[in-house]
């Protein structure tokens, strides 16, 4: 069992960027994104996907390193146990892609379709999300150090029985969201539409702006099953 958080109440710290080799020294994959395959260093686009007319991609295992995804449509993969560290991934569609037990150390999402996506029991590290659509992410039971949202749609995203320390929101709409039994730690909530989460209590010392107060209330308030008449 992982270590409780103790970062309660500081200013959350920032994801460190991917560090990423010069975009002269990147290079196309010479092989195809299979199950237990590498990519190192790897300018990747579109044509670098599999046939979406063969069927879901089977991808469990992939190890991505210091490389850049630039419009990949991996819509519904298997991916578990896929490993990505120092990568940045823009417009890619990884909507419905699973991906239990991943771990993504130094990644960054720009303008990614992630709705439905499955991190389940994962571990992110410096993890960003920007200007994504990732309604319905689920993110139970993972474990998740310095990450930020900003500009980011995860409406009903699910971080049952989740670790989060050092979260930062900005403009990210968590509206339906569910934090029940999750432990927070150093989490700014400043700028997210928290309307109607479940298991508001888990939001115990996040900061948040006097604009979402009546939200946050009306959800502790749901959760006490207090009735106003």
């Amino acid at each position: 069992m992982a270590p409780p958080l103790r970062r309660r109440s500081e200013s959350p710290r920032s994801p460190a960027a991917p560090g990423l080799p010069r975009h002269e020294q990147l290079h196309s994959p010479t092989s195809e994104l299979e199950n237990d395959g590498l990519w190192d260093g790897v300018l990747a686009s579109t044509d670098d996907a599999p046939d979406p007319l063969d069927g879901p991609a089977q991808l469990s295992g992939m190890e991505i390193r210091e490389s850049v995804l630039d419009g990949l449509r991996l819509s519904s993969a298997r991916a578990d146990g896929l490993r990505l560290t120092d990568v940045e991934l823009r417009d890619c569609d990884l909507s419905g892609l699973v991906a239990d037990g991943a771990s993504l150390t130094r990644v960054r999402f720009v303008g990614c379709r992630l709705t439905g996506l499955i991190l389940s029991d994962a571990r992110l590290t410096d993890v960003a999300f920007e200007d994504c659509h990732a309604d319905m992410i689920n993110l139970r039971m993972s474990r998740l150090q310095r990450i930020s949202l900003s500009g980011t749609r995860c409406r009903q995203a699910d971080l049952l029985d989740a670790q989060v320390s050092d979260l930062s929101t900005d403009g990210a709409d968590l509206g339906g969201a569910v934090f029940e039994k999750a432990r927070l730690a150093a989490a700014d909530l400043r700028g997210a539409a928290l309307e109607d989460v479940r298991g508001a209590s888990a939001l115990r010392g996040a900061i948040i702006s006097s604009e979402q107060v009546l939200g946050v209330g009306l959800a502790l308030i749901g959760e006490a099953g207090i009735r106003v008449v």
